[in-house]
């Protein structure tokens, strides 16, 4: 990005840091000596850098994702975080920590996910249990999670899965698509503790302020074998109410 856009972006972002989204009209207001043509070249160019998400026509938000000093991890995962870096082995935080501003209700313990190396899982896991953090299987994890709360022990946890596909994160931080199917998965497969209504409202969010892209969100459902459930989750707005209780019935007659 030239300076001079580069600067802009800085102005811009500094006016609507703390807004969920911002207009073009307001964007004309902050810079009145810039033509109505130079101002939608400069959104243009943002959108294609990753600095603005366009949410629709005329209407911006701030790309929050643009880089890992934007997710703000919990004091949790900064300590799982802290740990990992000093083994040395290829990990990345995904899950709960990377929507947590796109959730209403947030638990006051949840386990962190992490992903880690097959060949290094072993060594990462008798790291994290040294240093006191409770490891969890995702088999087990609903089970072992409701003992955690009911000892009222306050104990940092993480769940820790095995990928040998390093795509979808960045430095460490899984991609907003990943990080939602991760979620998914751990809620729905291995019975993680947020409800399928926050995960709901989760989805609602990240698409009305454009930080999720459908298409890598489907690509990356493939590698992870969520492509029906994403899919069907895509593209349910366009699937008529008598489609979903023709499924229903179908599911009820097994």
């Amino acid at each position: 990005m030239n300076g001079s856009l580069e600067d802009k972006f800085k102005l811009i972002e500094e006016e609507f840091k703390d807004q969920p989204m911002f207009y073009t009209d307001d964007v004309i207001s902050l810079f009145p000596n810039l033509k109505k043509n130079t101002i939608n070249w400069t959104l243009s160019k943002l959108v294609e850098g990753g600095y603005l998400n366009r949410v629709r026509r005329g209407v911006y938000s701030i790309n929050e994702w643009k880089g890992k000093n934007k997710v703000n991890l919990s004091p949790q995962a900064e300590r799982i975080v802290d740990i990992l870096d000093e083994v040395g082995f290829e990990y990345y935080i995904s899950g709960t920590d990377i929507v947590l501003k796109y959730m209403q209700h947030v638990p006051e313990q949840f386990p962190v996910v992490v992903f880690v190396e097959k060949d290094a899982k072993d060594a990462m896991i008798d790291d994290l249990r040294r240093n006191g953090i409770v490891v969890m299987k995702p088999t087990e994890l609903k089970s072992e999670y409701e003992k955690l709360v009911f000892s009222g022990s306050d104990s940092v946890s993480a769940v820790v899965y095995v990928s040998s596909n390093s795509d979808y994160n960045d430095r460490g931080i899984a991609t907003p698509e990943k990080a939602f199917l991760d979620l998914y998965y751990a809620v729905t497969r291995n019975g993680y503790p947020i409800s399928i209504q926050e995960l709901a409202r989760i989805y609602q969010n990240m698409i009305r302020l454009g930080t999720l892209d459908k298409k890598k969100l489907l690509e990356a459902s493939t590698k992870r074998n969520l492509n029906h459930d994403i899919r069907f989750i895509v593209e349910s707005k366009y699937i008529t109410d008598s489609a979903f209780e023709l499924v229903s019935a179908l599911k009820r007659e097994g």
